[in-house]
């Protein structure tokens, strides 16, 4: 089966298709709806609620004092927004904090980022980890199909990076014993994070940078989402209200890999 075949079989809506795209998308009481249904479900934390859900292996945080992981899903560029790159922007954003971050490429998302942009990115210590190809969950997938989809991912970042991180992340954080034995046969980690607002469902920069701080800890793995310009371009300035309470913590922020080897 190729890959066009696969997406063919598996062809769904893609996840962002529900979330609002720009704030006035939603209102007033749906939205206060969302922030406390979001903060009664992670009540018990992100941390407790991995060791719950996902297998032993899966990575939420990290043992390390003194600085925490930025890691940033659906990079760089959804392929329903030709004109909505914003990496330049968040590159800028992370270099003027002097933080580095994990990006999470959809396969599917890069064709409208610039190769110069992604070399300048991963020039400054930033790293690009798996998310597969496309947005939306790949819990149906047979162990062959999963295969087939991690592995066109792969081939397109290969264009970029020299070493492949062994991370990956599942979309919208679905994982089963299929895609857990794939990833398994391929050392990769599946990594989740114990910092997260819903930010593709919350258009409030302010509320969703708030909600990350007060829940991250040392050693944490911090998740915000893309920005594009029309689509989430709230969480470029969430991203810059998180940074700050982070540099005014004394926390260095760093990418996954430096998270996990940091002494």
């Amino acid at each position: 089966m190729s890959y066009l075949e696969n997406i063919a079989k598996h062809k769904r809506r893609l996840g962002r298709d529900k979330d609002p795209r720009v704030p006035s998308d939603i209102n007033r009481i749906s939205l206060w709806f969302r922030k406390i249904t979001w903060i009664l479900l992670t009540a018990p934390s992100l941390r407790i609620m991995t060791k719950l859900i996902y297998p032993k292996s899966t990575i939420s945080h990290f043992s390390r004092d003194g600085a925490v992981a930025f890691t940033i899903d659906d990079g760089f560029c959804g392929i329903d927004n030709p004109g909505g790159c914003m990496l330049k922007d968040v590159h800028k954003l992370l270099k003027s904090y002097n933080a580095r971050a994990t990006f999470f490429i959809t396969g599917s998302h890069c064709e409208h980022t610039t190769r110069d942009d992604v070399d300048a990115l991963l020039d400054d210590g930033h790293e690009l980890a798996n998310h597969s190809m496309m947005d939306w969950p790949y819990t149906l997938y047979l162990e062959e199909e999963f295969t087939l989809d991690i592995n066109t991912t792969e081939n397109i970042l290969k264009q970029y990076r020299k070493k492949a991180p062994l991370w990956y992340r599942a979309p919208f954080g679905r994982i089963n014993k299929v895609m857990q034995k794939v990833l398994n046969d391929r050392k990769m980690n599946h990594v989740v994070c114990d910092a997260f607002a819903n930010d593709t469902a919350i258009p409030d920069a302010d509320w969703i940078s708030r909600y990350i701080l007060k829940r991250v800890k040392t050693g944490s793995v911090i998740l915000i989402h893309m920005p594009e310009k029309g689509v989430r371009e709230w969480n470029l300035e969430a991203m810059r209200l998180t940074l700050d309470g982070l540099l005014k913590r004394n926390l260095k922020v760093v990418n996954l890999t430096e998270l996990q080897n940091r002494l």
